[in-house]
């Protein structure tokens, strides 16, 4: 069975209902050099918070991506939007400091976890083999998409109204979402992969060592990834100080700069998935966290380049540090036994979001770390985003360059 015309116009509409739910993804760290300003924050605390997101998420994700092996992922899909949208504009309600922000971003989390892995089980049901990579690049691109939308959106909205306003503009987003994925995911939709009879175990995914060989390698990405994603604003707002620029506008032209190195990661997950679909996922897989382990090991250091030229680094960066991640994922469900394909994904959240959350809040720590001790900026950010370098670097060793037997699905 092929995927036709109808199935990528359906994708279409999913991706768009993604789009509306990850507008409150980087609402935080657009702001987060004036929040800690407003709320004396110290890194560690910063990165604590964007953390808590990935945390909610984890709390949340084992739980409702299992239960799409027996509930329709429609219903928990709709769910986790509503969610994600109360829990969006609770925060400019309520949150006063650390506490209270680090509550609000937890229960935020949740919502994720109702939308992202089970959108993604629907486009892997969807469709066969020969397309799910391209497919899950195109999904996956919009999770990208939408994190840059949620920097540019909140950074504007900021400059004009404040950062309260904004966050309640990007909180309508999921409610956006719930209502295109009411009217496209029909109940009961297509769906190539078994049900399992009875049990609620791990044990048939820890036993598929290729799947976690994958997932390991799942978990190294994003480490990299979120750990990026959590503190590029901060770091160029700090080059932007550094070179006599103040707080506010340094902000919000750094909050442009990092919507953009955000945006065009986007461009390569359907590009990275297609050609996987061709030439194989393992090799590309190794080779693309090589290299962007490498953009992780120079970023940091070059913290005095020209705005110009390090924005232009980072550009790069984006490319790489999210083009496997369509390939990690669509080799998890393609090495997944088929009727235990909802815990298998659980399980590759767990761990990768559990990295993701664990990333920012390392990466704050060494800079207070650093700070600290007396080194000078360029070595302070420097040995933070070699940190996740090191990370990163996990991932080839456990995937290699074979290509594993690949499952019929």
């Amino acid at each position: 069975m092929t995927s036709g015309p109808a199935d990528f116009r359906w994708l279409g509409a999913l991706c768009l209902a993604e789009m509306g739910t990850m507008l409150v993804w980087s609402n935080f760290a657009a702001v987060l050099p004036l929040l800690q300003t407003e709320w004396r924050l110290s890194n560690t605390e910063a990165g604590l918070i964007f953390a808590a997101y990935q945390v909610g998420y984890i709390l949340a994700v084992a739980i409702l991506s299992t239960l799409t092996d027996w509930v329709e992922p429609r219903r928990i899909y709709l769910g986790g939007a509503l969610w994600a949208g109360l829990a969006g504009l609770a925060f400019p309600l309520w949150a006063t400091g650390a506490l209270s922000a680090l509550i609000l971003r937890t229960l935020a989390g949740i919502g994720l976890a109702g939308t992202y892995m089970p959108g993604m089980r629907l486009v892997a049901e969807r469709f066969d083999a020969s397309r799910r990579g391209f497919a899950m690049g195109c999904y996956i691109a919009t999770f990208t998409l939408g994190t840059s939308v949620s920097l540019l959106l909140t950074s504007w909205a900021t400059a004009r109204w404040g950062w309260r306003a904004a966050f309640a503009l990007t909180a309508l987003g999921p409610f956006l979402a719930a209502t295109i994925a009411t009217a496209t995911l029909a109940p009961g939709g297509p769906s190539r992969l078994p049900r399992p009879e009875r049990g609620v175990g791990l044990a048939p995914v820890l036993k598929n060592r290729t799947a976690l060989r994958l997932i390991v390698a799942y978990g190294a990405h994003t480490w990299e990834l979120m750990g990026m994603r959590g503190w590029i604003v901060p770091f160029f707002a700090a080059s932007l100080t550094a070179s006599g620029m103040g707080l506010a506008p340094a902000t919000q032209k750094a909050g442009l700069a990092g919507s953009a190195v955000l945006a065009i990661g986007a461009v390569s997950h359907p590009i990275a998935g297609l050609f996987s679909d061709r030439w194989g996922r393992a090799r590309l897989i190794s080779t693309i966290m090589l290299v962007s382990g490498a953009c992780s090991l120079n970023l940091g250091w070059a913290l005095g380049w020209s705005f110009g030229a390090l924005v232009t680094l980072a550009l790069f960066y984006g490319i790489m540090v999210t083009a496997d991640s369509a390939i990690l994922s669509t080799s998890i469900t393609e090495s997944a036994a088929p009727a235990y394909l909802g815990r298998t994904m659980a399980l590759q959240s767990t761990v990768g979001f559990s990295a993701g959350a664990l990333a920012p809040a390392v990466f704050g720590a060494v800079l207070d770390l650093a700070t600290k001790l007396g080194r000078p900026a360029v070595e302070t950010w420097g040995w933070a985003f070699t940190l996740l370098a090191a990370g990163v670097l996990v991932g080839p060793l456990v995937v290699g360059f074979k290509e594993p037997a690949r499952p019929r699905v």
